[in-house]
């Protein structure tokens, strides 16, 4: 494509007999915010270590900026800002001592400005090793920042934090793409993907199982309607006779999809007449990868 800045085909890596990848290709568009979106072990970390010239790959074709990444890593890196699930920082210097600290590697005199681009104005004078989760992942991206990157990588950026500052976390994302950066977000977060991402690569086993914007893959995948019971006999037997789709993921809750709201009325309405748990929403990023792949992930990341 020609407003491209990562393209990759048919990539493949092998550890130790063990394909991590599998065949997978891709590319991703200037200023997007491009997810990548699996359990851990998906291949989602080797995918983009690959794409940082961290790790070389078993076969296939990778480029970054038009440059390959087996002849070029070097001029790939000058352009890049890369922040893993596990950075390093210097615990007793203060927030802004640590991004003034990288900034000076580049001499990059906007530390001020990279401070109030992440949020972290209000804490930048306190130790590194007494903040919180989400704030200590705002001073990683801002240490991200300094090299005045244009493709940003973020692999699980917003793991472990709470719902508050994880929603913090995207606040700076969006600033990222207001700023023209391209953002490559590696998560196992449904709710993330559908509020940050341009576009979504489905990843599981290695392989990718579609590729396309959160709107057409909710339209094409994701179901009019789910529901929700749990395990009442008569609950269970409306929902098999009506939905379009059903699925039982644990013991206790059975999910069937409707393809449109007009088509689970009638069924939602017999439910609530019923003793049971009912719960009704509108088709997700979570539909769509229980759709592709038969699976959900959990909070942890792993496969349920």
């Amino acid at each position: 494509m020609r407003d491209s800045i990562i393209e990759v085909k048919d990539l493949t890596k092998t550890y130790n007999g063990t394909k991590a990848v599998r065949g997978i290709s891709f590319s991703v568009k200037k200023g997007e915010v491009f997810s990548m979106v699996g359990p851990n072990g998906a291949g989602k970390t080797t995918t983009v270590e690959i794409l940082e010239c961290l790790k070389t790959p078993s076969s296939g074709h990778c480029s970054v900026f038009g440059h390959d990444i087996n002849k070029d890593g070097y001029k790939i890196k000058e352009k890049i800002g890369v922040m893993p699930q596990e950075f390093n920082t210097f615990e007793r210097l203060t927030a802004k001592e640590n991004i003034k600290l990288m900034a000076d590697l580049f001499d990059n005199k906007n530390v001020d400005k990279i401070i109030k681009l992440v949020g972290a104005k209000k804490f930048e004078d306190k130790k590194f090793s007494d903040l919180s989760g989400g704030m200590k992942t705002k001073v990683g991206i801002g240490m991200t920042l300094v090299s005045d990157a244009d493709l940003i990588f973020l692999d699980e950026p917003t793991t472990g934090l709470d719902p508050h500052a994880r929603r913090e976390i995207w606040k700076v994302i969006k600033k990222l793409k207001k700023e023209g950066k391209t953002v490559f977000l590696t998560t196992h977060y449904m709710e993330e993907v559908e509020n940050l991402s341009d576009r979504v690569a489905v990843i599981i086993d290695g392989r990718i199982k579609r590729i396309d914007s959160v709107k057409n893959l909710v339209d094409e995948h994701g179901g009019g309607v789910k529901v929700i019971v749990d395990d009442h006999p008569k609950a269970v037997e409306l929902l098999k006779n009506n939905a379009d789709e059903i699925f039982e993921t644990d013991d206790r809750y059975v999910t069937g999809i409707f393809d449109s709201k007009y088509k689970a009325r009638g069924t939602i309405s017999k439910l609530f007449q019923l003793d049971c748990e009912v719960e009704v929403k509108e088709a997700g990023m979570e539909d769509v990868f229980l759709r592709l792949t038969g699976a959900k992930i959990d909070e942890k990341g792993e496969l349920a």
